[in-house]
Order: C-alpha cells, then structure tokens, then sequence
C-alpha cells in the first residue's frame, strides 16, 4: 500500500516535469518558433541583409530601410508596402493596367488606349492641344510616354473618369452657388448683374469706411486688388457678400485688413505690376455670396485662357459717367468683353503697354471699366469653373472710342502670389 502510494506521488511529479518542460520554452525557442510563423510574404522578394533583424523582428523606419537597400527606388518599393500593405493585391487596374502601389492608395498606369483612375475608360486624349486634353481644369502633357494627365484646384478631386474635377466642399472656388449672370439693366455700358453671380467680389474700403476700389477674393485670409488703390497707406477694411452698397442685406461681412503686401516692381507713374495682396484679420465665412474665384496655372491660362477674342467678365461699382465720376451705381454691375492680343493694344496705346497688362474691349462699344472698378476682378469661365486672369487697372477714359481698357496680367503674378499663399 506504501509503495503504491509511494509511486503514484513519483508518477504524479513526472507528470508535472514533463508537462512543465513540453508548454513552458526558453526565451530562445519561444523567438524562434514566433519568428517563423510570422507573416512575411511581402518580405520574400526584398529582403537583403539585415532587413530580417532591422525590419521584420523589430519595427524600422524609413532611414533605417534605406541604409539597407541603399536605392531609394527599391526603398520605396519595399516601404510602401511594409507601412499599410499591398494595395495591388487583388489587382485594382482594369484592361491590362500596371499597378504601383503607394501608401494608402495605388496609380494604375493605363495601356495606350486606355485611361481613368483604374484603366476603365477609354483613352480621349494623348495631348492638352486638343480641346485642352479634355480637362476641366488643369492639362499636363508627359512626353515621354506620349500621354496627358489632368489635375484639378485647390477644393477639387479628379474623378475616376480621369478628366472631370468634383468639388471637395459646398463653396470650392469658382462656382458660385447661385444663378449666373443675368441681363437685366449699367461699370459704363454695363448691366446689374444678379446678387451671387460674382461671389469673389469684394470692395475695398478706407479707413472711414468709404469705398475705394474693388477686389478678388483669392482664400480665406486674402484679397488680390491694383497696387494704385493702396500705394498710399493708410488702414483699410474690405467688405465681402456686397451687393448693393447702399443698404444692408444681410449677406454682407466686413474684415480689417492686416497687413498690404504690394508688388515690389509697381511703378505708380506707368501702373506696371499694378498688383497688391491684403492679407485679412480673420477669415473669411464661405455662404452662398461669399466664395473664391480660382487661380490658373501659367499653362493653362497661356494655351485657353489668354487668347485673343476670348469672352471675360468685368465686375465693379465703378462710375458709369465718363464726365462724371461721381455717378456710380449702387448695385454691382457686370461688361462682358473680349482679349486684345498684345500686338493690337501695344498699336493702339504705344509705349504704354508692358507685358504684365492685358488689354480689352472694343472701340466705340462704351463697354469698359472705369474710376471706382480699380482693383476689380476679370474673370473667365472654362468647364463651368471661374478663373481669375485680371485686375482692373487703368484706361484713357471709360468705353473711349479708340482705346481699350488696361488690366493687370494676373498671371504673371502666379508664383509671388501662391509664396503669400502657402
């Protein structure tokens, strides 16, 4: 009995030892066995080295990986994968397309006759010749694999179509909420036009809160408008959502302006870089009367915006008098005239026109700005999107039978602005 006890306390204590060996491992052996059942099927092809150690035991970062590779390429290749994953598998491309996979996304590089974010479409253009590529806003072409890529502003995305740009939020830049433009009654010539229809407008004020000039709103904290309206000095206000100057609608909101940033080559006596920035005090509350226009890039305005003949929109409260410049109007008024090429105006206004100015108009129309427009926004429309390309600036009278009205090149201020900007 003893010894039958005796031997079931010995059996019992084995037992113990060897479940206690068979489930508790070395530190060791516990390393080896979870590092071998660790998931590294994205590791299989890229791993020289000591990635093993650096990046698959322990947790590396992008330095770290490129002393292992040493090839940036080849170091992109394997991060954007070790960050999020393979975001080519399964393949998203449709019609044969060749997947790069990024981090949090992926670009499909679509054959010849294909296009779209996925391939799924078919190919309408290599070039921006023609029909600016198609796009709706922006047209690049990559000449090394003879194709064309669109792009979009600020507050847009492209679609999948690959061509059409999708507003981000209720009041991306140019395109006004509102009715557009209507033809009801006179900048001098010029018609009312209807309230929202030019949500960018804004007017400029002194510090008494008179009005002085017009501007654009470009972004929340800043307005674009003529170097001439505050060359001066002094403390300025702007009014955004005006519409009729002479009471209050509710739609209206007034900012301090911070601080002026005129161009550093304005000239006063020739109005050359006719241009300055205010930059606000608070930012500016988008609604349906209060939105920004946008800015075109140098390509884009060169090859469809700047062309001669081309249709732009004038907006002002400026006098509608040659004679009398104290007759301006109290609602917000509207010209629609067309380009002047740069050979044409420089005949008409010899030895005043420089390369930073744009002329239009017709002589003998009476369709032009005038004292009060100054500052004010010329604007044109491509695929549904308004694009700021002027400023009022200066003219030999209003609507003169064989003048044209002045305007500041916005475009050739793209890069100093977009440095205030950003």
């Amino acid at each position: 009995m003893l010894f039958s006890l005796s031997c079931s306390l010995l059996l019992l204590v084995s037992c113990y030892i060897v479940s206690n060996t068979s489930v508790f491992l070395s530190m060791k052996d516990a390393s080896e066995i979870l590092r071998k059942r660790r998931p590294r099927s994205i590791f299989e092809e890229l791993k020289p080295g000591n990635m093993e150690r650096e990046c698959v035991e322990e947790e590396c970062n992008f330095e770290e990986a490129r002393e292992i590779f040493k090839d940036e390429s080849a170091t992109l290749k394997f991060w954007n994968k070790y960050i999020d994953g393979d975001q080519c598998e399964p393949q998203p491309c449709a019609n044969d397309g060749t997947c790069l996979d990024l981090i949090g996304g992926f670009q499909c590089f679509c054959p010849e006759e294909r296009d779209g974010s996925r391939c799924q479409y078919e190919l309408v253009a290599t070039n921006c010749s023609t029909e600016y590529g198609y796009c709706e806003h922006f047209c690049h072409e990559i000449s090394d694999i003879n194709r064309r890529k669109c792009s979009c502003a600020k507050g847009y995305n492209l679609s999948d179509n690959g061509f059409a740009c999708n507003p981000t939020g209720n009041y991306s830049c140019g395109r006004h909420k509102l009715a557009s433009i209507n033809d009801v009654v006179r900048l001098t010539g010029g018609k009312v036009i209807k309230k929202g229809s030019s949500p960018w407008q804004v007017m400029l004020m002194n510090a008494r809160g008179f009005f002085k000039c017009g501007g654009v709103l470009i972004h929340r904290f800043w307005v674009v408008t003529a170097a001439h309206c505050v060359h001066e000095g002094g403390r300025f206000r702007v009014r955004l959502g005006e519409y009729n100057r002479t009471i209050a609608e509710g739609t209206e909101d007034t900012i301090r302006v911070k601080t002026v940033h005129i161009h550093p080559n304005f000239t006063l006596k020739t109005l050359d870089s006719d241009i300055a920035l205010l930059n606000l005090e608070e930012a500016a509350i988008f609604s349906n009367y209060i939105i920004p226009v946008c800015l075109p890039t140098k390509e884009m305005a060169e090859r469809v915006l700047l062309i001669p003949g081309k249709m732009v929109l004038v907006t002002g409260w400026g006098a509608v008098d040659e004679n009398d410049h104290t007759i301006r109007p109290s609602t917000l008024l509207f010209i629609n005239i067309n380009l002047v090429s740069y050979e044409n105006c420089v005949e008409v206004l010899p030895g005043k026109i420089t390369e930073n100015m744009i002329c239009a108009g017709a002589p003998g129309t009476r369709r032009d700005a005038c004292s009060g427009d100054s500052g004010g926004p010329m604007v044109t429309v491509h695929s549904g999107t308004w694009f700021l390309i002027g400023l009022v600036s200066w003219g030999e009278g209003c609507g003169h039978h064989k003048s044209f009205g002045v305007y500041t090149n916005v475009v050739r201020y793209l890069e100093w602005i977009d440095s205030f900007l950003t």
